[in-house]
């Protein structure tokens, strides 16, 4: 009998739910969050820059924004394309022969997505 608090990753490699949940939620951080900090920090010191009415700090400040913003995109780009390639190969070795392969792209979607995937059991 399964216990619940655990998750069977193969066949018979079985671990604790929390894992999966934690590396899917550090994930999302990364994704969602960072980003917002990146761009809520540039939008500051383009109002510190805009308040202190010298032109040399507002085009130095106006190009942090600028690098923030393109920072941030890119990392919830990366982020976004690592879980799409994750999820190609997955699907790729699902197909494949080898009895191993669809057990190993199983928990690689229960890690990407969470326990709460339809993949997780």
């Amino acid at each position: 009998m399964l216990n619940i608090l655990e998750i069977t990753c193969g066949t018979s490699v079985r671990i604790p739910d929390i894992l999966p949940n934690l590396v899917h939620y550090l994930i999302l951080f990364i994704q969602i969050f960072i980003p917002i900090v990146l761009i809520v920090l540039g939008m500051l010191d383009m109002g510190k820059a805009v308040m202190s009415n010298d032109e040399k700090v507002m085009k130095e400040n106006q190009n942090k924004l600028i690098k923030r913003v393109i920072y941030a995109v890119l990392v919830f780009l990366v982020v976004a394309i690592v879980k799409t390639v994750v999820s190609m190969v997955a699907n790729v070795s699902k197909d494949d022969s080898a009895a191993e392969s669809g057990n190993i792209s199983t928990c690689i979607e229960c890690f990407v997505n969470g326990t709460e995937s339809s993949k997780c059991k």
